[in-house]
């Protein structure tokens, strides 16, 4: 099933409509990752599967195994989503992932693995030891954790990565913002990146949800997106703030803040990327840039939309942090060149050579790693090797 094309949403900047410039004339400057290298993909916990190393579990404590085997499952899914955030907003030294993911896993799993044990000696069976199962590690990216749900206590045990259903993204509508004054312009990027962040967090919940599966028929609804939607809220008021604080006419997005859900395997709509009307965006897309009519009318960069088959559940997590990764490259490629519009340097083939000649290195690397997370699940590997290149809006 083909990826479906994003909706973009085009800051419009008053006066000469440019995208991403700097704020020369007031003495601000839009912030520029144009020198980083993209986020890493994220890995994931690799812990050992309990599962197909219990003996026979005895008919008396099948329920309590399968409910401790749910909550290891439920555990790994939320240090994923950690290490996701690591991955997309690094923080803490050297140490940080195994003292502050892996140690307290460590822990958790030591009382679940222990509870386990009891449930045999309840039962009159033999307690068997699983604490060595209790250490987990961690997969290189684009490895899924192996679970242990999705089989029955005392069927053989599959152990490995369990089939799950394909996991729904948000469906968020694009905030329609008119014009942005240059002194609105960096508060206003910044909430558009929360809006994108907030559908980041919320996808993650969802790829949680579709591998183990918790609460009722609303818990989408009351655990996703309604928490969801009062974030939007609270990021889109900023917006119209933003406006009010410069004398500029506060727009009403309150529209914008409910979300629904797309299909199994579909993409979102963004916030941006868009360009001179040319859609960038790749599922969660990244933001526009506003500017300043005194300078240089910016260019944006006219990168093609990733056309991605039908994402296997185990390998949402990591397709999802790839794309992400080509947003924030396309946002960093548009701050570079909204810094050559303010201030011109290098010669003829400068943005050849110094923007789009880095930027498609990127964007391979990134869509290699998409493929490859495919390929790990015993998916078919897409070739994605012709949406690497980019043009100039």
């Amino acid at each position: 099933m083909a990826r479906p094309m994003r909706k973009n949403a085009v800051l419009k900047l008053g006066g000469v409509g440019a995208l991403a410039v700097l704020l020369l004339g007031g003495g601000l400057q839009l912030a520029s990752a144009g020198e980083n290298t993209g986020s890493t993909a994220a890995q994931t916990v690799n812990c050992p599967t309990v599962r197909d190393k219990l003996p026979a579990v005895p008919a008396s404590a099948a329920a309590g195994v399968e409910r401790e085997l749910a909550n290891l499952d439920e555990e790994i899914a939320r240090q994923n989503e950690r290490l996701a955030k690591q991955a997309a907003n690094p923080q803490g030294g050297a140490n940080f992932i195994n003292n502050a993911i892996l140690g307290p896993l460590k822990s958790k799993r030591v009382a679940v693995l222990d509870r386990i044990e009891i449930n045999f000696n309840r039962a009159g069976a033999q307690r068997p030891n699983l604490d060595a199962l209790a250490t987990c590690g961690l997969n290189a990216p684009g490895v899924a954790s192996a679970l242990n749900s999705s089989v029955k206590a005392g069927n053989a045990a599959t152990g490995g990565n369990n089939t799950t259903a394909a996991a729904q993204t948000v469906n968020c509508p694009t905030p329609q913002i008119p014009a942005v004054p240059a002194q609105a312009a960096a508060n206003v990027q910044a909430e558009l990146a929360n809006l994108d962040k907030q559908i980041s967090e919320a996808n993650a919940r969802l790829a949680q949800q579709a591998a183990n599966p918790q609460g009722g028929a609303n818990f989408i609804n009351n655990a996703i997106l309604g928490p969801l939607e009062d974030k939007r809220k609270a990021a889109l008021d900023r917006i119209e703030i933003a406006f009010n604080r410069v004398g500029a006419q506060r727009p009403n997005l309150d529209n914008f803040a409910a979300c629904g859900l797309n299909g199994a395997g579909a993409g979102n709509a963004g916030n941006g990327n868009a360009g001179a009307g040319n859609g960038n965006g790749n599922g969660n897309a990244g933001n526009g840039n506003a500017g300043n009519g005194n300078a240089g009318a910016a260019r944006t960069v006219n990168c093609p939309t990733p056309q991605i088959p039908a994402v296997p559940a185990q390998a949402a997590a990591n397709v999802q942090a790839e794309l992400a990764n080509l947003d924030k490259q396309i946002s960093e490629a548009n701050a570079r060149l909204a810094q050559q519009a303010a201030n011109p340097q290098g010669g003829a083939n400068f943005i050849n050579n110094a923007i789009l000649g880095p930027l498609e290195d990127k964007r391979k690397a990134a869509l290699d790693r998409i493929e490859i997370a495919f390929n790990r699940v015993g998916a078919q590997r897409p070739n994605l090797d012709n949406f690497a290149a980019c043009g100039l809006n």
